[in-house]
């Protein structure tokens, strides 16, 4: 997994946790697991998260964080706004392409979890709806976009999209190229 931050024991812990929820799935791991591949005691774990579904949420967030930071560093240099959302959707393409684990802890596990624990993640993925419906906004006020269009309904669309070629990428048994680079 790319690195955000120094390597750190919590950041061990999280990317632990992403790997191994991604081999045996959510509800087959444990703490005991994720704290063997992160090299730390089981309650180690325990001083930076409340639980294991605590945990999924904080890897949910660092990994997204991860691909928000990738796309953002893009988005700098690029004013027309049109190629930006081509940025957010290859980047976001390749970043899956480049971490297969990722996108299966995205795609699957992720979906696979409690009621409370997918509302906590809506909430943490309004980050990157932001950023979609920003560009959007000013896409409108370019006038390159008509004004009468629900932003809410296009962002959607536009995530909705990626996030089903990658799902759909994820379950194939033959994994093509999801970008041309």
């Amino acid at each position: 997994m790319p690195k955000i931050k120094d390597d750190d024991k919590k950041n061990r812990i999280l990317e632990a946790a992403v790997k191994v929820i991604s081999d045996k799935g959510f509800f087959k791991s444990t703490i005991a697991n994720i704290a063997e591949m992160a090299n730390v005691a089981d309650g180690t774990i325990y001083t930076y998260f409340k639980n294991k579904e605590d945990l999924l949420i904080q890897a949910f967030d660092h990994v997204l964080e991860i691909i928000l930071d990738g796309i953002n560093e893009r988005l700098k240099l690029e004013n027309n706004n049109f190629k930006k959302i081509k940025i957010i959707i290859h980047g976001h393409l390749l970043f899956m392409e480049n971490h297969p684990d990722l996108a299966n802890f995205l795609q699957i596990q992720l979906r696979q979890s409690k009621q409370e624990i997918r509302l906590k993640i809506r909430e943490i993925m309004r980050r990157y709806y932001k950023i979609i419906g920003k560009i959007l906004k000013n896409a409108i006020d370019e006038g390159i976009v008509r004004n009468d269009v629900n932003l809410r309904i296009i962002g959607h669309m536009i995530f909705g999209t990626v996030d089903e070629i990658v799902t759909s990428w994820v379950l194939s048994e033959e994994k093509c190229k999801l970008t041309n680079k």
